[in-house]
Parts: C-alpha cells; structure tokens; sequence
C-alpha cells in the first residue's frame, strides 16, 4: 500500500520536517507547492489522497473552497497553523485534521498514523480486467508489472498468474493509482515491488529479482522518481 501525499507552505515550516515523512514507508510525496496558483494545480494534476496545507496569508485556507469546484471529494486535508482559532473554519471547509504549530513535532506523526488507519480502512482499490469472457478483478497491490502485447495488455501477478486484458497499455494506465510507473513503451511497474535498478544497462529487476525488464531513456525521469522514493534521498 502506497499513500500519496502534497504539501503546500508558503514558507520553509514543513520542508524543514520532511525527514519525518521518510518514517513511513507507506507515503510518496508526489509534489510541493509554495504558492497559491500552483498549490491549485498540483491538487488537480497529482490529485493525492493527502495533502499537508500550511495555510497562511500567502496561501489562505479558502484554497480548499476553489479546489472543490473541480474535485468530486476533497483529499484528506491536515491543516496546520499557529492559531488554534482557525480550526473550526478549517474544519467547517473539509480539513479532516488539524495540527497546531509549534507543537509540529510531537503532533505530525499522530496525524500521519490517524491517516493510515483511516485509510486501510476505507482502501478497497481493484482492478476490472475484461479477459476473453472473464472479468477479474484484481488487487491492484498484487499486480506486479505490465507487458504491452499488441492491443493486449498482459499482467504480471505476485500469484505467478498472467492475465491477458483486451485493452492496450494506454488504457490501463489510466486507471492505475499514482504508485505505477511506465518505464517503457512497452512495460509499467509497481514500485512496491521494484528491487534492483541498474542505471548502466538500463534494467529494472522486480519482485525479488524474478523479473527483469527494460526501462528506456523516454522514462528516465519515472526511474528517477523511483530511486528517489525507495533510496529515501
């Protein structure tokens, strides 16, 4: 299970604690915005499942109202400022936690550990794959890469099964959550399974060595992000 996460501060505040994050080997920081228009857009564009907002004057707490306009749900929200004033507006527009400074330290890691037991128990994520007249439905944690064949789409499962999709690649890709990367033109992976990365012959090892597939130089940015995530640089 991969939890992907946003932070927006105008100031330095959380950046300064972002080594705590690394204690969880659930989270994925997917992007960090310093400034209102760009806080927007990252939501939009990442759409994490948790977003760590330091609101301030810069970036004001109705950020979230102009969001909702283009969200079905809101993500779960951790608001976090000095003034314990704020919080029940904070709450009356959708924050689901709200995380007093200066006691950032002794109160960040209760609010990521609330979010995780929320989030395992709501967390129902499949696959529907159309195979022949099957239908599977597939966790999405046990899929551990996919192949491109033509207009199929092979799945590489943690069982050892394979089973062939009658969609392209491209259409799969659209459906799968923020923790698979395309590393090819012809191959996705599921980071969790990611165990070896040899950056001179260009090959990606998964599931404990058992698969080695190519990755391209078109994706190197993807093979970056990877190494970045699982080293914790």
């Amino acid at each position: 299970m991969l939890i992907s996460y946003i932070i927006i501060d105008a100031t330095s505040t959380l950046n300064k604690e972002s080594d705590r994050f690394l204690e969880f080997d659930e989270l994925l920081c997917v992007g960090i915005s310093t400034n209102y228009d760009d806080a927007i857009d990252l939501i939009l564009e990442k759409k994490p499942q948790l977003i760590f907002f330091h609101f301030s004057n810069e970036i004001p707490l109705h950020l979230l109202l102009s969001v909702q306009q283009y969200l079905e749900k809101l993500p779960y929200v951790v608001a976090i400022n000095a003034t314990e004033e704020y919080a029940y507006k904070a709450l009356k527009q959708g924050v689901m936690d709200y995380v007093l400074l200066p006691q950032l330290n002794s109160e960040l890691r209760k609010s990521v550990l609330k979010f995780i037991k929320y989030y395992k128990d709501t967390s129902m994520e499949k696959l529907c794959i159309k195979s022949n007249g099957d239908y599977h439905f597939i966790p999405l944690d046990e899929i551990i890469y996919l192949k491109a064949d033509n207009n199929t789409t092979d799945f590489y499962l943690q069982s050892g099964k394979i089973i062939s999709g009658f969609k392209t690649m491209k259409f799969f890709e659209g459906q799968l959550p923020f923790y698979f990367f395309r590393v090819h033109n012809s191959y996705i992976v599921n980071i969790k399974f990611v165990t070896r990365i040899n950056l001179g012959k260009f090959d990606c090892f998964l599931f404990d060595n058992m698969y080695k597939i190519p990755f391209s130089r078109t994706f190197r940015e993807n093979i970056d992000a990877i190494i970045k995530r699982i080293g914790k640089i």
